[in-house]
C-alpha cells in the first residue's frame, strides 16, 4: 500500500450512511475509483474532489489532509 488511504474520510462516511456509489455519483466516477482512493492503492483526491464532497456531502475538509507521520519519525523538538 502506498499510503495509509482516507481511513478517518471511509469512517465518516459510513457514520453518515454515505455510500461509495454515492461519492463516485457526486465525482462523476466509479465506485472502484473511489475505493481505490479511500483504501490508498489509487491517487489521491484532488482538491476539485475534495471540495465537491465538502460541498454537496459536508465531508469535513481537514480528512483529506491528515498526514500520518510513523511514530519512528517524530522527533522531539528540544527548547
Amino acid at each position: 500500500m502506498k499510503n495509509p488511504g482516507y481511513r478517518n474520510l471511509k469512517g465518516w462516511l459510513v457514520a453518515q450512511g454515505i455510500s461509495q456509489n454515492k461519492v463516485a455519483f457526486v465525482l462523476g466516477t466509479t465506485p472502484n475509483y473511489v475505493n481505490k482512493k479511500l483504501n490508498g492503492t489509487g491517487p489521491d483526491f484532488r482538491l476539485s474532489e475534495a471540495r465537491k464532497l465538502h460541498g454537496t456531502l459536508g465531508a469535513p475538509m481537514a480528512y483529506f489532509f491528515e498526514v500520518d507521520v510513523p511514530f519512528s519519525e517524530q522527533k522531539e523538538v528540544s527548547r
